[in-house]
C-alpha cells in the first residue's frame, strides 16, 4: 500500500471519528449509533497501521490471495450489524405505533361516547 493511500485512509478515519464525535457531543447523534461509526473509523485508522497483521490475517487464516478483500468484508460486516440494529429499533417502534393507534382509538371512542351523553 502506498503513502498516498495510507495516508488518505488515516485521514479519513479520523475524520470520520471527529465527526461522530461533534455530533455525539451536539446530542444530535444518539451514542448507541455512533458505536459502530467510531469502530469503523478506528479500523479505517488501523490499516495502514497494521497492515502486516491484515495481510497475514487475509492470506493465512482466511485463504485470501489478495488483503485488499479483507477491508471490504470487514466494512460490509460492520454495515450489516448496523442494519440489524436499525432493523430491531424500526421494529420496536412500529409496535409501540400500533400502541399508540389503538390507545388513540379507544380514547376517541371514549371521547364520542361522553359526547353522546352530553
Amino acid at each position: 500500500m502506498g503513502i498516498v493511500m495510507k495516508t488518505l485512509l488515516i485521514i479519513t478515519g479520523l475524520g470520520f471519528f471527529i465527526f461522530v464525535l461533534l455530533f455525539v457531543r451536539k446530542n444530535s447523534f444518539r451514542p448507541s449509533y455512533a458505536v459502530l461509526w467510531i469502530f469503523i473509523s478506528m479500523f479505517l485508522i488501523s490499516i495502514p497501521l497494521f497492515e502486516s497483521f491484515y495481510s497475514w490475517l487475509a492470506s493465512s487464516v482466511m485463504l485470501m490471495k489478495d488483503a485488499r478483500n479483507i477491508i471490504y468484508i470487514a466494512l460490509i460486516g460492520f454495515l450489516l450489524v448496523y442494519i440489524f440494529y436499525l432493523t430491531i429499533r424500526i421494529t420496536r417502534m412500529s409496535d409501540q405505533i400500533q400502541k399508540l393507534i389503538s390507545l388513540t382509538a379507544i380514547s376517541e371512542t371514549k371521547i364520542n361516547r361522553l359526547k353522546k351523553e352530553l
